[in-house]
């Protein structure tokens, strides 16, 4: 009996995956920016000190994809996202984000739109120097929290596996001490 099922199973697995628009196993990386809301009041103080400064934050991410179904998207990949803080005195407040996370997207129906949900492992790490504070480099607890995110893949329904997709994601990390960071993000990708 169980024989039977796994087999069943297996067909109606290799039947979706045989008329599935997208390959089985795809990838995705690309370029993204943002705004960090941190939950450390110490850590925003650092950026909030440093005078005339100059922000770049940017980062990068990069999927891989389990495609069983049109509907249905298994994930995991990395993102990382840099947020840089600097002046012409030689202060700076840097933080790097990074997380790994392992989620599904759900494509309900609307071409390539998708709403995905993800368990997310990271950590930050910051790097300052200032005036009032000094010097200070420090590394955040390892954390297990949660990326929400919406998306519209031109390459789920698309004529090539190669067109882009565009999105937003919000990643709620824990950093200890009853402290939340909330990384909202847009990022490019590109579909390969």
């Amino acid at each position: 009996m169980k024989k039977s099922i796994c087999a069943v199973f297996g067909v109606l697995f290799l039947f979706n995956t045989a008329f599935a628009m997208e390959d089985l196993l795809s990838f995705s990386a690309g370029i993204s920016s943002g705004i960090p809301v941190y939950g450390t009041n110490s850590l925003s103080n650092k950026i909030d000190f440093i005078e005339n400064k100059h922000r770049v934050i940017i980062g990068s991410l990069f999927t891989i994809n389990l495609n069983p179904y049109q509907q249905i998207t298994f994930f995991t990949g990395g993102d990382i996202l840099s947020d840089f803080n600097w002046n012409s005195d030689s202060e700076y407040a840097h933080c790097l984000h990074i997380s790994f996370p392992l989620g599904v997207k759900i494509y309900p129906n609307l071409a390539g739109f998708n709403l995905g949900i993800a368990y997310a492992l990271g950590f930050r790490a910051d790097l300052s120097k200032t005036k009032g504070v000094g010097k200070d480099n420090n590394i955040a607890a390892w954390s297990n929290g949660f990326k929400f995110s919406a998306e519209y893949n031109f390459a789920h329904c698309g004529q090539s596996k190669f067109y882009p997709s565009i999105g937003l994601s919000w990643n709620l990390m824990p950093r200890g001490k009853k402290s939340y960071d909330n990384i909202f993000t847009f990022y490019v990708a590109e579909n390969f």
